[in-house]
């Protein structure tokens, strides 16, 4: 058996097995390109498993990336008490 991903051919149960999708919300999911390729076979549809790791990578690294954005934008300047809730009320000044 040939374990190259490239020659791997997945059916649509098992994209949505793979993605941990329900059955009716893992079928609406394989028509979004934004989230699953488009089959490189039609009747039956089938997807190739390297294609499909291709693209949970690259989600994957755009999704840390802005994370990493939105926590630290300058990791220099930041420190643990800038990420904890400021006081309502600010101290008097004697």
């Amino acid at each position: 058996m040939d374990d190259d991903p490239r020659h791997v051919f997945l059916h649509a149960s098992d994209v949505i097995r793979r993605h941990d999708w329900g059955k009716t919300k893992g079928y609406q999911n394989l028509k979004d390109r934004s989230l699953v390729p488009p089959p490189v076979m039609t009747h039956p549809d089938r997807w190739r498993l390297n294609q499909l790791s291709a693209r949970e990578e690259r989600r994957m690294a755009m999704a840390e990336a802005t994370l990493q954005a939105l926590v630290a934008p300058d990791r220099d300047q930041v420190t643990i008490t800038d990420l904890l809730p400021q006081p309502k009320r600010r101290p008097r000044s004697a």
